[in-house]
């Protein structure tokens, strides 16, 4: 409408001006009146005659520039680096469209390079020329339209460097808050540090405090000890960086700065109770795992929490329950775990508890210390004499672990501990011994309680010719035992003995036959030991049979 209003009242002047006294003198209105009148009129008569081609006018903004690094004042020495950091922002042109320029008042143009999408900028140099430096950032738009912004920077020493080169710089030491610490806004912030110089009595210095967000905190003299102490509170939310700067008579400068970060609300307080730091437990094992989790505005079933593992991960996300304390339970694998618990409150700020827990698989775990673990071989890890490299003794243990007892003291008829796999000794006619000295065998043992000795044979019975009479004797066994020897007819039942003797030293089992039965031929003979009395796995014994 700017444009368009324009055009109506050059119309009005070039047309209606001169009418304009005689209407006045007809009608006695005033001229201010009158004008009102030509606006109304000749705006009408533009509508009616269709006026058109009318334009708005257009005014471009100009760009919106920051410095955020240096702080202004800063104070560096000659030859140190220091990143400058900046943004730019434009409501016409895209950031990384505008021309960019750094300049420095002694050393002239620093830096041209464009922003990037968001506008940040940045660069490095430990170019500076000593001496009082107005640093400028300028931006420039499409249109042609510029702005800028300026810190001062003091850079000590080199040509042209501050002071008045009498004596050295003072010496400056920021020791709280700590570089990179986080302080709550409503907390207060206590900021301490020190200033001494060589020529000057240290009361007699001029310091101050700066903020990079919130500007001058503190201007004054350190005491006698050199010492400047500030408490603050209510500094701005963000990333601030504080700098303690000093100047001594002779105009020498000097400062040292921390980064900290400023919260409106603090971390959530997390604790971990259960299990305690260097705990340990099985893999087989349910973990109980308690902690709590409290923050100082929001509720604690508000809080997010996880529990987990430095090796397993995220193994649990149970919420707080009113008074802010978590249970949950879980398995973890083995190894050396750091467990954590995480909260996080509504404002996204969050704090991690950790404990470490070694978690061991039984089967990779030496319990008795004898160098094997189960999963190497060691079949009784309770025992330190039972393992893969142990010697083999008469007991009622596999002492070397290789799945047999004893087997150093087996005799020539292993493996015959069942009828199936009975050893088979053939026909006997009318004697036969198996084990003496005689027969050039070294004899039968009985090695362990669950060693059984079984034997078959053909007596070779026929009708009325040739009758079976059997006579087995076996022996001698030691008499700190109880064995027992039994005789069985095959043809009849292999399940009930037709003899059975009991005892110790020489042991003996007898079947006569029937004279008028022709088929009693097949018989065994089964030897073990009812109690087995240990360490007598070499005693050897032998079996004679006699068919009269």
């Amino acid at each position: 409408m700017i444009g368009k209003n324009v055009a109506i009242r050059d119309l009005a002047v070039a047309v209606s001006v001169p009418n304009i006294a005689a209407a006045r003198a007809r009608t006695g209105i005033g001229e201010n009146m009158l004008t009102t009148t030509k606006w109304v009129l000749i705006s009408f008569g533009c509508v009616a005659a269709g006026c058109s081609n009318s334009e708005v006018g257009f005014r471009n903004s100009v760009p919106a520039v920051g410095i955020t690094n240096p702080a202004d004042g800063h104070v560096m020495s000659f030859g140190e680096a220091i990143q400058f950091e900046g943004s730019v922002q434009d409501k016409q042109d895209d950031a990384n469209a505008l021309q960019v320029v750094w300049e420095s008042s002694i050393d002239g143009v620093l830096d041209d390079d464009p922003a990037d999408s968001s506008g940040y900028l940045m660069f490095n140099t430990s170019l500076l020329s000593g001496g009082e430096h107005v640093i400028t950032l300028t931006a420039t738009d499409s249109a042609g339209e510029s702005a800028s912004t300026s810190v001062e920077l003091l850079v000590n020493g080199g040509e042209g460097g501050a002071g008045t080169g009498n004596g050295e710089a003072p010496t400056v030491s920021l020791d709280n808050p700590v570089d990179g610490s986080t302080v709550l806004q409503s907390e207060p912030l206590t900021i301490l540090g020190l200033i001494w110089d060589e020529d000057q009595d240290a009361g007699s210095l001029e310091a101050a405090i700066v903020s990079s967000r919130d500007g001058g905190l503190w201007e004054g003299s350190p005491d006698e000890f050199g010492r400047v102490e500030l408490e603050t509170t209510g500094l701005s939310v963000g990333l601030h960086t504080i700098r303690l700067d000093a100047v001594d008579a002779d105009d020498n400068r000097s400062s040292d700065q921390v980064q900290i970060e400023i919260i409106a609300d603090a971390r959530p307080a997390v604790l971990i109770e259960e299990p305690g730091d260097g705990d340990w437990f099985w893999n087989t094992d349910t973990i109980r795992f308690v902690g709590s989790a409290t923050d100082d505005i929001d509720h604690p079933q508000d809080l997010f929490v996880r529990w987990s593992s430095s090796i397993d991960g995220i193994f649990s996300e149970t919420a707080p329950n009113p008074t802010g304390s978590i249970i949950t339970e879980a398995s973890l694998s083995a190894g050396f775990h750091t467990v954590g618990l995480t909260a996080v409150d509504t404002d996204g700020n969050e704090t991690t508890y950790s404990v470490t827990v070694e978690v061991r698989d039984p089967l990779d775990h030496d319990g008795d210390l004898d160098g094997f673990t189960e999963n190497e071989g060691d079949c009784n890890d309770a025992d330190p004499y039972t393992h893969p490299e142990a010697e083999e003794a008469c007991d009622a243990r596999d002492n070397d672990c290789d799945g047999d007892i004893n087997e150093d003291d087996w005799d020539d008829l292993e493996f015959n501990d069942t009828l199936d796999t009975a050893t088979d000794l053939g026909d006997i006619d009318d004697a036969w011994i198996f084990g003496s000295p005689e027969s050039g065998s070294a004899g039968i043992t009985l090695h362990s309680e669950y060693d059984e000795d079984w034997l078959v044979f053909d007596a070779g019975d026929d009708w009325v010719v040739d009758n079976v009479n059997i006579d087995v004797s076996v022996g001698p066994f030691p008499f700190t035992g109880e064995y027992v020897v039994e005789l069985y007819l095959l043809d009849e039942s292999s399940s009930v003995p037709v003899d059975v003797d009991t005892g110790s030293g020489r042991l003996s089992v007898q079947f006569e036959g029937d004279p008028f039965d022709g088929g009693e031929d097949n018989f065994a003979i089964r030897v073990y030991a009812d109690s087995w009395p240990g360490g007598t796995c070499g005693d050897r014994f032998e079996i004679e049979i006699v068919d009269l």
